[in-house]
């Protein structure tokens, strides 16, 4: 339809390849939608959401002296479990299937995911805060540059070359709405090893456990059924760019991973490269406390 005169077309899909922002401006690319692609994405989304609101809606009414955990909502067998690559992540993208005696014929429910992260805009979840040691960066402005000192004392905060270019260019048309921004630690081998505290959410029986009997040591395991790790989606074009699965080594609650897999599902590649990669979390792994908060991880 994008030969077809734009008096035959409907509205919607008039200017197909119009873009918002003045000429000129950067992202205007083929394989950047324009506005009209962009709201008719929007409207097929929405009629999801829509369709899935209506029926929270209709569980709520029916239900509304019932207190329910988000957590262990009874949801239909996956349709696409098939696709999940590897497969022993299928809990972390479908959930599992409920085993109690009061669940009906394949019954599934979700288990608990939690997300850190550096990209802007960052509501909670802020990857900064899991760091004990090994970076700098975070207090200096992301569009500063960033000499090759840095990278020997630490894996520094910093944006992409070519996302800072573009950044530099968008400051011109005043950044075109949205904040997107995305940080990471980049590092060097002379960078040596960047220390995450990773908190055990959501068992408090562990962490008091831990806490009122200091001898009391649990696996990671017992937290932790998966550890995945993403790198910036960043295009690469050299092919000796550093790989996570070949170049990084993981240690998890004092044990070297010696399993890192690439995941391959939707959103866990970009140009072709995986970008997210399961850590296996070794069986001798121990949770610890932080200090003197006694958080445990």
């Amino acid at each position: 339809f994008a030969t077809l005169s734009e008096d035959i077309l409907p509205i919607g899909l008039r200017e197909w390849r119009k873009f918002g922002a003045p000429k000129g401006a950067p992202g205007q690319a083929p394989h950047h939608p324009g506005v009209k692609e962009h709201e008719l994405l929007g409207w097929l989304l929405a009629m999801h959401f829509l369709a899935s609101l209506e029926l929270v809606a209709s569980d709520l009414v029916m239900d509304a002296n019932v207190d329910k955990d988000p957590y262990n909502l009874v949801m239909p067998p996956p349709i696409y479990s098939k696709n999940v690559n590897p497969s022993e992540l299928l809990s972390l993208f479908f959930g599992t299937e409920m085993s109690s005696h009061n669940a009906t014929p394949m019954s599934w429910e979700m288990g608990p995911v939690y997300c850190r992260t550096t990209y802007d805009p960052i509501l909670n979840g802020k990857l900064q805060d899991m760091v004990r040691s090994g970076s700098l960066g975070e207090d200096l402005d992301v569009m500063l540059p960033r000499g090759a000192k840095f990278y020997k004392h630490g894996w520094v905060l910093d944006l992409g070359k070519s996302e800072k270019l573009a950044k530099k260019m968008l400051q011109r048309y005043g950044g075109l709405g949205y904040i997107d921004s995305k940080q990471a630690y980049y590092g060097i081998y002379g960078s040596g090893s960047l220390e995450l505290f990773i908190p055990c959410l959501g068992r408090d029986d562990i962490s008091q456990s831990m806490e009122n009997e200091d001898m009391v040591k649990h696996r990671a395991r017992d937290c932790f059924k998966h550890l995945v790790v993403c790198e910036v989606n960043e295009k690469h074009i050299t092919g000796h760019e550093c790989r996570l699965d070949k170049d990084v080594s993981f240690r998890v609650g004092g044990v070297l991973s010696e399993i890192t897999k690439p995941i391959n599902m939707t959103g866990t590649s970009y140009w072709g490269r995986n970008i997210c990669f399961d850590v296996d979390v070794p069986s001798k792994s121990i949770l610890s406390n932080l200090g003197k908060s006694k958080e445990t991880g």
